[in-house]
């Protein structure tokens, strides 16, 4: 049950990355809420494997640190990648 909640934390994460950074055509406010949410997950399954007693089912602390910066780095990431650049 504890990796609903690390896609909660992703989503909100990615949320708040689509709301801090310039928007972009490519990736809206729904990707960006669920590539926070993929990011999370990957984030909390990571955490599992090297956290002591590796449960994905208990929310532990450092699943929620590693799910909310890999959600962030997630979102961040493909806003950035996908932004258009212009030299005028």
């Amino acid at each position: 049950m504890a990796i609903y909640a690390y896609a909660l934390i992703g989503i909100i994460v990615g949320i708040l990355a689509r709301i801090a950074l310039p928007p972009t055509r490519s990736v809206g406010f729904v990707g960006s809420a669920l590539l926070g949410g993929v990011g999370g997950i990957i984030g909390a399954l990571l955490s599992s494997v090297f956290a002591p007693g590796g449960v994905t089912s208990h929310i532990q602390p450092l699943g929620v640190v590693v799910a909310i910066v890999f959600a962030a780095l997630v979102s961040i990431g493909v806003i950035v990648g996908t932004r258009n650049r212009r030299f005028a």
